[in-house]
């Protein structure tokens, strides 16, 4: 198992990528499918964050799903998915840990519970954010170069095959990715300043 399956695994245990398959495209269930494997990450990521155990995350994501699905006629759609199925998230995490709290005895405030939410709402966002500029920055890449940093960052293949396949010494891979890791880093910083406030 490499490290990005186990990352895949370990924040989409019930696999729900698999779920929409046989589904209609133009299905109420296909719809909300695709908005749930699309917000799922952040959705357990959020959960984990406040609830701060895997098997708790795994339980509360289980019921975070019935109640999404069960809402889900209150999705505005063209609205975002993952903002509105977090918001459910936290509110259902809150809820566990309410519980837990009456039963152990201690536990965090819900002032707590929601500067964590809002902090991890934030990281997403601009995880969102510099993803967006990252694609946009290597759509300006010519043609030759978008091409070597695709298949340099391809799990198919490692620099030195890359190199041994072009008939290109690894310092050279290894000088041009460096370069052009440097103009990308350059771009996405850029667009993050003109995308502040």
């Amino acid at each position: 198992m490499t490290p990005s399956d186990f990352n895949q695994t370990m924040l989409n245990p019930f696999h729900i990528e698999d779920l929409g398959a046989g589904l209609t495209g133009s299905s109420r269930e296909a719809e909300f499918l695709r908005g749930l494997e699309g917000s799922y990450r952040d959705l357990y990521a959020s959960v984990l964050s406040i609830v701060g155990s895997r098997a708790d995350a795994d339980d509360v994501v289980q019921e975070v799903c019935a109640v999404l699905w069960e809402k889900f006629d209150e999705f505005e759609p063209g609205t975002s998915f993952r903002k509105w199925s977090c918001a459910f998230a936290f509110n259902v995490a809150k809820a566990h840990l309410r519980q837990r709290r009456r039963r152990k005895g201690f536990g965090l405030s819900d002032q707590a519970l929601l500067k964590i939410s809002q902090h991890q709402n934030a990281g997403t966002e601009l995880f969102d954010l510099r993803r967006e500029i990252l694609e946009r920055c290597l759509t300006k890449l010519p043609a030759k170069d978008h091409r070597f940093i695709m298949e340099c960052y391809s799990r198919r293949t490692t620099l030195g095959q890359y190199a041994r396949n072009h008939n290109t010494p690894i310092t050279t891979v290894y000088t041009r990715l460096h370069r052009l890791r440097k103009v990308i880093v350059d771009c996405v910083q850029r667009g993050l300043s003109h995308e502040e406030p």
